[in-house]
């Protein structure tokens, strides 16, 4: 074993058994930081900031000290970072990182107003970004909403972050009444600085609260182009379900694939069975979901233009037993009996799939139809003739298929006969 991870190792078992650590000595500095490296990796963010503290002790380097103090900031005992915040300002009282570290410290305690008056001195005194943040942070948790904001364009204007550019829009949109400006700015940025991820979202969405749909859809559209980020995707499903653009939908879901299951449905309502039949396959194969099986079963003889070709039956009439074997579904039960009555494929046997499917919803006026139809190919006119006096009660006969049948039963002859 490497011996500098044995040292490290070591190390780990001592931190375990005490909390105040004894550093060993004769130890390279490297050797300390692949320790707090190590340390960090499995979240050990105490014994991490320990090892960089040794680590400035022992070489004077403020950024040591600095990352002992960040590793202090996610431990869950924020009195610990506080302290060793406390400790360090009291060494360097003019150094503008530790008196950072210093606010982020009041934040965390929940002392807004002492960080809010701290940050605003530090901000005066640096101009720079990241105490304006910390300015904003401090304001914004007081509810001081219109002083957030300043702070927020101050370090705007000097990075054009769009982290900062979102965060704008937000306290405009939701706590100073700014609506419209809101939105404005950020089509502003976007157009300036360029579209995001995040910044598209955004923008999306005070669109979409606002009313604006079209505007909504076009910005979540565009972001998913930039971004292939799927959740994006399923913003723009949602509106274009809500004003049923069902053509748009179907567009956006074939390219974006975030919802194959209602892009399905789509090309089913639709009657594009060869595409169903496509997509069914493919998510039977991707997901071993019986349904699936079934659909692009069906989905494929409904799309073909000889629906007597003896291959196309075979594979169907077998596909839909294989996916009936496990999920017993009475509309595929019915389908597969019925297909086997209709081309005289094994009636008896299509007949008890009907009667399995009947079990489950006796009163299905499709089921006994298939039933009826059955009882006719075998010749049991009187029993065709009640069925389909059941079906024309229940659902009348204006479907072409139940006038068809009710014909044929009406000329039906008994097998005697």
């Amino acid at each position: 074993m490497n011996k500098h991870l044995l040292i490290i190792l070591a190390c780990a078992v001592m931190a375990q058994a005490t909390s105040n650590i004894k550093m060993p000595t004769a130890i390279s500095d490297e050797t300390y930081i692949l320790a707090a490296m190590d340390a960090q990796v499995r979240q050990k963010t105490d014994l991490a900031s320990q090892y960089f503290k040794h680590l400035y002790d022992i070489t004077g380097k403020k950024g040591y000290l600095y990352d002992s103090l960040r590793m202090y900031e996610f431990t869950k005992d924020s009195s610990q970072f506080t302290k060793a915040t406390q400790e360090a300002l009291d060494e360097n009282p003019e150094d503008k990182i530790l008196l950072r570290f210093h606010v982020v410290a009041l934040l965390k305690e929940g002392k807004y107003s002492e960080a809010a008056n701290e940050s605003r001195i530090l901000s005066e005194r640096t101009k720079e970004a990241s105490d304006y943040l910390l300015s904003a942070e401090a304001l914004i948790k007081l509810g001081n909403y219109q002083s957030g904001y300043s702070e927020l364009k101050n370090a705007y204007g000097l990075t054009y972050n769009e982290e900062t550019a979102e965060r704008i829009a937000l306290i405009m949109y939701t706590h100073l009444n700014q609506k419209e400006e809101a939105i404005a700015f950020l089509k502003e940025h976007i157009g300036v600085h360029g579209n995001s991820k995040l910044l598209g979202k955004r923008l999306g969405s005070l669109y979409a609260d606002s009313g604006a749909l079209e505007d909504a859809v076009g910005v979540y559209e565009a972001t998913y182009e930039l971004s292939e980020d799927p959740s994006i995707a399923q913003e723009a499903v949602k509106i274009y379900v809500y004003r049923q653009e069902l053509q748009k939908l179907t567009i956006l879901l074939e390219k974006s694939g975030v919802n194959d299951p209602m892009l399905l449905g789509l090309y089913a309502q639709d009657k594009q069975f060869k595409k169903a039949a496509a997509l069914a396959d493919k998510l039977f194969k991707r997901e071993a979901n019986p349904l699936y099986l079934a659909q692009s079963s069906v989905f494929e003889y409904e799309a073909a233009t000889d629906k007597k070709d003896t291959k196309l039956l075979k594979k169907v009439l077998e596909n839909l037993k294989q996916a009936n074997e496990q999920m017993q579904d009475p509309v595929y039960l019915n389908y597969l009996g019925y297909l086997m009555i209709d081309h005289d494929l094994g009636v008896k046997e299509g007949i008890s799939y009907v009667q399995k499917a009947l079990d489950k919803q006796p009163q299905s006026a499709f089921y006994l139809d298939s039933l009826a139809w059955g009882k006719y190919k075998l010749g049991e006119c009187a029993e065709a003739s009640r069925l389909i006096k059941q079906v024309e009660a229940i659902i009348g006969a204006d479907e072409q298929e139940v006038k068809d049948h009710i014909k044929a039963i009406q000329q039906c002859k008994t097998k005697e006969e």
